[in-house]
């Protein structure tokens, strides 16, 4: 037995206090006179002892009663046998604190981070003052690899505040394993986790590998009724994004509810914001764990990148009630034209507008270069493909460019096949009129006001065959494609676009049919790249941006420039195939629109926007009882279940460190001086 108080013990004296009152009666005797004694002192003698039995059984509990309380105050305790295991061990001890986002629900109005905050300064309380302890985080920082003394230990766990990095535990164990093979040992150490224990992070620890010679202590937290809206992803109605001009943007926005839970939201606001300028705004209505898509419509008045975000009112969890992405407005499109016919019909068409950048090439006079800067290439009338033709226009789709094929009448099937990717033939056909676009199709989306079986089309003579590949655009009247869009094979971005006939007016009245010019417009825009992504999330590792020509420079160096904050660092980064790929930092980086600007002259190069993981945003979370299920053939494992952070401690004591006694002893006391009363109450003299 041990005691946690052994300074009250000086209390004993005070057993004193009942034994000299006892042994110096201070009553004085009285006399009484009688005429014969003789009866007396037969009583006398009986009294005496009874009297002295009682006296001796009042002392005993007088004392005993002071004795047990003195041991109370004292608070003693029977050590665990845990408690000889971390006496002979190395008292190493890693805690790991869960500061991911969902750590911002709340319980008892309090967030779960500084609920566990709490936990930790407790624990640490509890081993001896020569232990050492690692403080473990979400941040995995360098100085988390080692062990301190117990103060900066608690120095660093108060200091804690959420991170954008998201770990399960398998990685947080093999952290702490390895700490522990390098400065303690493998065996007989004491594993802290302090989490919600959401499913995306447990799910991948390897339960059966748990080293049974540690022992691990699992500390959930829970809160009842979460509730959190999040967007899930946006896109364009119209990818190009046009000046002046109507445009629509989606959102997908989703709800979480855990399964306590079952309300959803009403009338919650969302709003989106352009450079900082509030544009359009809605309100979401949802189920508990369902899914909305939110219209939005806007306009902008300059082209170039746009810094944007949509916000949501929500709460307790926050995190997330930004999202942030980039919109590339009325980029400017670059299209190399190579004919080796005379007529214009192609040229003519794009210099209606000023995001058309054309340029028009003789078959016999091509610069090369121009087609790696390219988005559209349009061949026409070109009877065979040469080598180098056909090696600049593979390089040019290779970078996810788009090709546009006019054939020549007499066009050579083996150069052609090569080129497109897919098996090709020669047809020769009586002109017949084209059926009608298939309003359906989201191909025609925007350029047609109404599409009727009745329109006008042009009429045309097939010479080029494509069978059933790709998907058909626009077909004759005899049900034979007449336009075929296609996918290449070696990379998902490239398109190719084939018609099957020449725009020669011997063939065709294409060219100078009404259908002409929105047709060729619409494959303008759809060959445009966003030069990144909308938005990337830290749980990706690479962001690609694609550079201008002009600024694909290998020795460039590029930094990243919060929009808001105007922090600025220097990630890792390089530069291949004309795109600026940057690894997305996972630690100690904000959310947010960033600018991307090259260093060596500060110029404004893009844009590009971080989101924190949507895993953060659905909080469902293993509960104590299922943990205790997950984990029931592990004794090494103890599961803590509705710990308050108060009395942590003292739970931990009784169950891992000692058995405490001093309930026991009060228990006794009042006893002993039941037993007491009822001496002095029930046994006369």
């Amino acid at each position: 037995m041990q005691f946690i108080y052994p300074s009250f013990l000086w209390a004993m004296a005070f057993v004193a206090v009942p034994i000299l009152i006892h042994l110096f009666n201070f009553q004085r005797a009285k006399k009484v006179y009688f005429t014969n004694i003789a009866f007396l002192k037969e009583i006398k003698s009986v009294s005496s002892a009874q009297n002295k039995l009682r006296h001796l059984l009042v002392l005993l509990m007088r004392c005993a009663f002071i004795v047990a309380l003195v041991l109370a105050f004292a608070q003693p305790y029977l050590p665990a046998p845990q408690a000889l295991t971390a006496a002979g061990s190395s008292r190493h001890v890693s805690i790991y604190t869960d500061n991911s986002f969902s750590m911002q629900a709340e319980k008892d109005n309090k967030k779960l981070l500084n609920v566990a905050t709490q936990y930790g300064e407790q624990i640490i309380s509890l081993f001896p003052k020569n232990s050492q302890f690692q403080t473990l985080s979400n941040g995995f920082e360098g100085n988390m690899n080692y062990f301190t003394e117990a103060k900066k230990a608690t120095e660093h766990i108060n200091r804690l505040d959420y991170s954008s990095s998201g770990r399960n535990l398998q990685s947080v164990y093999e952290r702490q394993l390895t700490a522990f093979r390098t400065h303690a040992g493998t065996a007989n150490n004491f594993i802290f986790w302090i989490s919600d224990f959401q499913k995306s992070i447990t799910n991948p620890l390897k339960i059966n590998d748990l080293d049974s010679t540690n022992t691990f202590y699992l500390v959930p937290l829970q809160t009842a009724n979460i509730s959190n809206l999040y967007v899930d992803s946006v896109w364009l109605e119209n990818p190009f994004i046009k000046l002046n001009e109507n445009n629509t943007l989606y959102a997908k926005i989703n709800h979480f509810a855990d399964k306590n839970s079952s309300q959803g939201v009403s009338e919650r606001a969302a709003k989106l914001f352009i450079d900082g300028k509030q544009v359009s705004n809605g309100t979401i209505t949802l189920e508990a764990n369902g899914t909305t898509t939110l219209k939005m419509n806007f306009a902008v008045q300059t082209s170039g990148a746009k810094n944007c975000k949509i916000t949501l009112d929500d709460s307790p969890i926050l995190f997330d009630n930004e999202y942030y992405f980039t919109l590339q407005a009325a980029p400017t499109i670059k299209i190399v034209h190579i004919t080796a016919d005379k007529d214009n019909f192609v040229s003519n068409v794009y210099q209606q507008e000023t995001f058309f950048q054309t340029q028009s090439f003789s078959v016999n006079s091509i610069d090369y270069n121009a087609l790696q800067t390219a988005d559209l290439v349009v061949l026409q009338s070109i009877a065979q493909i040469d080598n180098a033709l056909l090696a600049a226009v593979q390089k040019f789709m290779a970078k996810g460019g788009t090709l546009t094929v006019f054939p020549h009448e007499n066009f050579d099937v083996s150069s052609y096949t090569s080129l497109l990717g897919f098996p090709i033939n020669t047809a020769k056909g009586e002109s017949i009129e084209l059926m009608p676009p298939d309003s359906r199709n989201p191909f025609y989306q925007g350029i047609f006001e109404r599409i009727t079986t009745t329109m006008n089309m042009p009429i045309c003579r097939q010479t080029l065959e494509m069978g059933t590949i790709g998907q058909t655009l626009l077909k004759y009247k005899n049900e034979k494609p007449f336009l075929k869009f296609i996918n290449s094979n070696n990379n998902s971005q490239t398109k190719i676009f084939v018609f099957g006939t020449p725009l020669k007016d011997d063939f065709s009245d294409l060219g100078k049919h009404a259908i002409f010019v929105p047709l060729m417009y619409k494959i303008a825009l759809n060959s445009t790249q966003q030069r990144g992504k909308f938005a990337y999330s830290f749980e990706e590792n690479l962001a690609e941006i694609q550079l201008l020509d002009s600024l694909a420079n290998k020795n460039d160096v590029f930094k990243l420039v919060h929009t808001d904050t105007k922090t600025e660092f220097i990630p890792a980064q390089r530069i291949a195939d004309g795109k600026l790929l940057i690894e997305i930092p996972k630690t100690n980086t904000l959310s947010g629109n960033y600018d991307i600007i090259r260093k060596t002259d500060n110029k404004l190069i893009h844009a590009m926007s971080l989101n924190y993981s949507k895993l953060e945003s659905v909080a469902d979370c293993y509960d104590a009882e299922e943990l205790k299920k997950l984990f029931a053939n592990h004794k090494n494992v103890q599961i803590f279940s509705d710990a308050d952070a108060a009395n942590f401690a003292a739970q931990f004591q009784e169950k891992n460190i000692a058995k405490p006694l001093w309930r026991y002893l009060i228990f006794a006391a009042l006893a002993f001086l039941l037993a007491e009363i009822l001496l002095l109450r029930l046994w006369k003299s």
